[in-house]
């Protein structure tokens, strides 16, 4: 995969020029259009904690290419961290049926992509995205659960440095996929950061035709919320 060009993250987008080969490695056509996206950054400071829960809408019943959904965090040069909602031509690797989405934690970087164990997930499902800097200030823990049951879905764990500047959601369409047929929504993103800084919601970007509602800071500025991201079908 690489990184939706429609974030207005300065950092994130210097990611764009290697983000080339990820899970879409497997094929050697290229043709990736992106559809709707909200991003926030880069801060002063740096973030150490982010959650949100999205809303996917049913995935397509057939899929040309390769289709993903992805809350996005990375500082442009290192890795980019990105749980994966995943519609493939076939996607019964993680036990899938038709309408519905795979969903992995995932992170791609200079030694390509790493995911942990997947899932199936259905349109209706509110799937929980969390991303957890852990004490040693170098490791990200994705935690990804069903947020009504509190049941896992995946989660993955790498040292990925504390230095991540950027956030935001991508809907990525690779190999000429077939798009969305339904609106996401994600509801209750927030995003913490290691220190104050009260400019961080100036830099709110949309894309595409996605809007958001509810933005908001507490901690004269260092923790962030957005009530909800609309992001329409393609």
């Amino acid at each position: 995969m690489q990184l939706i060009t429609a974030l207005a993250i300065a950092p994130i987008l210097a990611t764009a020029s290697f983000l080339s080969s990820g899970k879409s490695i497997k094929n050697s056509k290229r043709a990736d259009t992106w559809g709707g996206s909200v991003s926030l950054g880069p801060t002063q400071s740096t973030i150490v904690h982010a959650v949100t829960t999205i809303i996917p809408g049913d995935a397509p019943s057939s899929q040309n290419g390769e289709l993903f959904l992805w809350p996005g965090m990375s500082n442009g040069t290192g890795d980019l961290i990105q749980t994966t909602l995943e519609s493939w031509s076939d996607n019964s690797w993680c036990g899938a049926t038709t309408g519905q989405w795979c969903v992995r934690a995932s992170v791609f970087g200079s030694f390509g992509q790493l995911d942990g164990t997947p899932s199936p997930v259905s349109g209706s499902e509110k799937v929980k995205i969390e991303y957890i800097l852990e004490d040693d200030n170098e490791t990200w823990t994705q935690l990804v659960t069903n947020a009504d049951t509190g049941v896992q879905l995946s989660n993955y764990s790498l040292a990925s440095g504390p230095y991540m500047t950027g956030y935001g959601t991508g809907t990525e369409c690779d190999d000429s996929c077939t798009g969305t047929i339904a609106a996401q929504q994600y509801v209750d993103t927030t995003i913490t950061l290691a220190d104050a800084d009260t400019t961080f919601g100036g830099t709110i970007a949309t894309a595409v035709g996605a809007s958001y509602t509810g933005l908001s800071s507490s901690q004269d500025g260092k923790i962030w919320t957005i009530d909800t991201i609309n992001i329409p079908a393609m």
